[in-house]
């Protein structure tokens, strides 16, 4: 007759199922939170890095590539220097 008390009822198996359930959901929802929050990360660590280039890209040159004269103008557009 003690037997009986043993078994779970289908009500107590499906209370159960609904909290290893919201367990998972809990774990899945912490998981994606995590890797969002790191590519977060990397990215406002790759915006630094580019605005850390740019911030000392942004000096005045003479000339825009290596080897090259600045052109002087002429008077009059149809005359060569």
């Amino acid at each position: 007759m003690n037997a009986r008390n043993d078994v779970k009822r289908p009500s107590d198996q499906s209370l159960d199922a609904r909290l290893v359930l919201a367990a998972a959901q809990l774990r899945f929802a912490a998981r994606v939170d995590f890797l969002v929050a790191r590519w977060l990360e990397r990215c406002a660590t790759n915006v630094e890095a580019a605005q850390r280039l740019f911030k000392t890209d942004r000096k005045p040159t003479r000339e825009f590539a290596m080897g090259v004269s600045p052109v002087v103008s002429s008077p009059r557009w149809d005359e060569s220097p």
